[in-house]
């Protein structure tokens, strides 16, 4: 019973794990549209280092037309 509670409550916190990844995720992108850049390169950067990546795209200019 003890061990059936543990497992779900890791399945739990890697199912919040996964949606907050996915929301950084999204936000990444939004950010880098918004400001005219490549929206995939900084989704595939956002894959492996979410928080840098958003935190970065904050602090660049837009890009001009």
């Amino acid at each position: 019973m003890v061990a059936a509670t543990i497992a779900a409550f890791g399945f739990f916190w890697w199912l919040i794990a996964f949606i907050a990844w996915v929301v950084f995720l999204s936000i990444t992108i939004a950010i880098a549209r918004g400001k005219g850049r490549s929206a995939i390169l900084w989704g595939i950067l956002a894959c492996f280092f979410p928080l840098i990546t958003i935190i970065i795209l904050l602090l660049i200019p837009p890009r001009r037309a």
